[in-house]
Order: structure tokens, then sequence, then C-alpha cells
């Protein structure tokens, strides 16, 4: 049984969760999201959906597995999911989460991993791994440590509280909050203004956001420069400045450029 599916439309990949009665991530699925994340890298996609089929996006681990098994032995099997959530993040392209229903532990984690997440209002987001003695194990503490804090991401992990995805969107941890029903259209129409987008600027801006998180703002400001500067010299960009020139002086709103020169 093949428990992810990878479906390519034009300039968006779809990465879907699918194993029943809430998407629990067993050992196979942590091979499988891998190589679906491989099977982006290696593309021409412009954006990354990911969603979990059914009621729920994803309850995170399939805890069915682990009893029994020394930590020795389960820890490489835990780590390629480790390694497939690195992939997600370095990806180029903007990545989305689009979450309904439970996104717990490792699928929380999963969802943090993108650079956005658009929620149905239906969704709850927790991280219950405290309740059974252990961590988080791939480091979602410190991924919502970066975008609410230390203190609320400790208190949120050591009581294993569920929370809303209104109250998500208020911490700034959830994007866009939808209803339940126009969450697939809401998620593809975002996905679609960003693959018209340029895939150069998301890719820099991802870049220079990375050198901040890992090595702080003076780094950040000593890579901005080679990173956007080479943007001036692309045939997309002088096309799209003198078409904001001639708008301007001719009292027009600047137009949405296009990027053909990036299309594959």
């Amino acid at each position: 049984m093949t428990f992810v599916h990878i479906e390519f439309d034009g300039a968006i990949a779809t990465v879907t969760l699918d194993h029943p009665a809430g998407n629990r991530i067993n050992f196979q699925m942590r091979e499988e999201i891998l190589a679906a994340f491989e099977r982006v890298a290696a593309s021409q996609a412009r954006v990354l959906l990911i969603k979990g089929k059914g009621t729920d996006f994803c309850l995170g681990g399939d805890i069915r597995d682990w009893p029994g098994i020394p930590s020795s032995e389960l820890r490489p099997k835990v780590e390629v999911f480790a390694k497939a959530i690195d992939l997600l993040e370095s990806l180029p392209i903007p990545t989305i989460a689009v979450v309904q229903g439970g996104c717990m532990g490792g699928g929380f984690e999963l969802a943090l991993g993108c650079d956005l997440i658009i929620a149905g209002a239906s969704a709850r987001f927790r991280f219950p791994e405290a309740m059974l003695g252990i961590m988080t194990l791939q480091g979602g503490v410190y991924q919502l440590a970066e975008r609410i804090g230390p203190n609320k991401a400790i208190e949120l992990v050591f009581l294993s509280e569920p929370v809303g995805a209104d109250r998500m969107a208020e911490w700034n941890v959830v994007n866009r909050v939808v209803d339940d029903a126009r969450l697939d259209e809401e998620a593809t129409g975002l996905a679609q203004r960003l693959a018209d987008g340029s895939s150069r600027v998301h890719d820099g801006t991802k870049a220079l956001l990375r050198t901040w998180r890992l090595q702080g703002r003076a780094a950040a400001r000593g890579a901005l420069y080679e990173i956007s500067m080479p943007l001036f010299d692309t045939p997309d960009v002088q096309i799209a400045l003198r078409q904001a020139v001639e708008a301007v002086n001719a009292g027009r709103p600047i137009p949405s450029a296009t990027f053909p020169s990036e299309k594959a």
C-alpha cells in the first residue's frame, strides 16, 4: 500500500498523505515522504502544496509501530522523517501546508517545515508527545519557538494542549484561516499566485531568511546584495522595470510582472 501520493499540475506539485484514520506517519510513510520531496526537488515545480486526505491533516507519528523497539533501532527509522523535513525546509520554492482537522506531533512539525500554513476553521494544532514521556522528535519546540517565542512554545509542548486555527493565526503560526469548504480552492489560488511570481525572488528570499536564522542579522546583511543584486541583470526584471516606469509616468498602477525566462 502506498501512503503518500505526488501529483504535478503545471508548476504546482502536491504531496498528499493518505493513511486512513488520521494520516499517522508510519515507518513506510517516512520513506515515502522523503522520496516525494526528493522528486519535487528534482522537478521543475515552482510551488509545493502538502495535504492530508480525509478529516485530519496528520495526527503525528504512528505510535503503534514503536513499542518494544530499542532506541538504537528506533532512531534511524525516526531520522528518516528528520531528513525529509530538512529537505522540505531547504527547497528553493514556496511550500504550503494545507491543514484541516487534527495537526499534531510530527504532522505539526511537517506543517511548521513549510513556508506558509493555510488552515481550515476546523484545524487544531497540538504537540502531545509530553503525555507519553517523549519529546518533539523533529525539533517542533524550536520550530514553534521561532514563530511565537520560547516561552509560549515551551508552554504548548509541556502542557500538550490543543490550539485552534484562529488562535494560531493570532500567534503568527498560521498565515490564513478559511472555511473548510473553501480550503482547497483558497490553497490552489494561493499556489497559482506564487507559481506565477518570480522563482528567483522566492529562492533568494528563502536563502536570505535561512542565513539570518542560522547565522544572525550581520551575516544576512553581508549576504543581502550578493543574493539580491544579480536579479537586476535578468531580462524579466529589466522588462518589469520598464513597464513599471511607463505606468508611473502615465499615472497608472504598476502592473504585476511576468517571468517568462524562468519558465521550464
